[in-house]
């Protein structure tokens, strides 16, 4: 029979820290490509009086529908759970200006995340 292993509550909080830790690092490795030269950093909120259903449209003039350009995103590392959690993800930019974002949960609270523009080769 397999044993059933219980997580304490110190393992748990020892994983949102990892996690924390981790975001933190991504987040650094963006900021890093983007002072380097490799991409620009678009900040940008998701309201939560935003949420129509389950997608929202965030409007920036540094997004441009080129495909010239790929877009990732990624929480802040203060809300990165938050982001996982509710499986907030991005659409490709494709009006300049607007990007849609889609959940599968409505989050609760408000959420900073971090676009990261990249100039891409295109033949």
């Amino acid at each position: 029979m397999a044993e059933n292993k219980m997580t304490t509550v110190g393992q748990l909080k020892m994983m949102a820290l990892r996690a924390k830790a981790d975001s933190a690092a991504g987040i650094a490795a963006l900021a890093a490509l983007v002072a380097d030269g490799y991409g620009h950093l678009i900040p940008v909120t998701l309201p939560v009086a935003n949420w129509n259903g389950r997608a929202q449209t965030v409007k920036h003039p540094s997004l441009l529908a080129n495909s010239g350009y790929c877009y990732l995103q990624c929480g802040d590392a203060d809300c990165f759970m938050d982001c996982s959690d509710t499986g907030i993800k991005a659409d490709n930019v494709i009006k300049d200006g607007e990007i849609v974002f889609r959940c599968e949960v409505p989050p609760d609270k408000d959420l900073a995340v971090n676009i990261l523009r990249l100039e891409v080769e295109t033949e």
